[in-house]
């Protein structure tokens, strides 16, 4: 099942947290959509290209609602 969040952070290392939201850019792009998928989380920009996926620990999502 695939689900759409807003934001949601990773640990990174032992003490950092990175947010990764709607309308951040990372790589050069701004993340248009957040896409949840079997554990993994993509980030694509407007033109509905992937911007990167990431394979991690998600701590918390918001889906806004």
């Amino acid at each position: 099942m695939e689900r759409e969040i807003n934001s949601f952070e990773v640990a990174v290392g032992a003490a950092a947290i990175s947010i990764f939201k709607i309308g951040k850019e990372i790589r050069g792009e701004v993340i248009e959509d957040i896409i949840v998928h079997d554990g993994v989380v993509k980030l694509y920009n407007r033109k509905d290209e992937l911007i990167t996926e990431i394979i991690d620990t998600v701590l918390r999502g918001n889906t806004g609602m």
